[in-house]
């Protein structure tokens, strides 16, 4: 009886760890990795001082041009096309690859944008 207790506890532990899980494979990093794309490529080869991405090293693979094209129908306006930043807003302001994204308008808009 107590094993089946502690079996039962044990599923339960990992039926509740579960979504947490699927939820951390969602980030950026994860999706890029999916892909293919090795830390180095956006983090440098030095392990113990990595480089922090900038807007350089997204739009390395991400063309920006390519990118306003795939959002031009997100309304009420282009999130990669700012009307205080043109097309040269930092990624990383919205799109975070180890962590949930953010809409970085939101500080002042209330456009709603769901971030990737």
């Amino acid at each position: 009886m107590k094993s089946l207790r502690t079996l039962a506890a044990a599923a339960l532990a990992v039926a509740l760890a579960l979504p947490l899980a699927v939820q951390a494979a969602e980030f950026g990093a994860d999706r890029h990795a999916k892909v293919g794309v090795k830390c180095e490529a956006c983090h440098g080869t030095n392990k113990a001082n990595p480089k922090t991405p900038d807007f350089a090293t997204c739009t390395g693979c991400h063309k920006v041009d390519a990118l306003v094209e795939k959002t031009k129908g997100v309304k009420p306006a282009n999130p990669h096309v700012s009307p205080h930043y043109g097309t040269e807003l930092d990624c990383t302001n919205c799109h975070m690859m180890h962590s949930e994204s953010q809409d970085f308008c939101a500080q002042c808009h209330n456009f709603k944008y769901q971030v990737p």
